[in-house]
């Protein structure tokens, strides 16, 4: 699961506390070929800052 948010919004504490991963302004993180068979980074835009948290193996 992933988001991004305004940065001037400062939500970062409040995805922290939800267990998210808050990246710094203009961060991407490299997902590469697990996802797509090719090297890709995920992250957000000008502005914003990108969020994630992974789940773990399904059960």
């Amino acid at each position: 699961m992933f988001g991004e948010f305004e940065t001037p919004r400062d939500l970062g504490p409040y995805y922290t506390r939800q267990g998210f991963t808050v990246l710094r302004p203009g961060q991407a993180i490299d997902v590469d070929t697990l996802l797509a068979g090719v090297p890709i980074q995920l992250g957000a835009g000008p502005g914003e800052t990108f969020f994630h948290r992974w789940r773990g193996p399904v059960r």
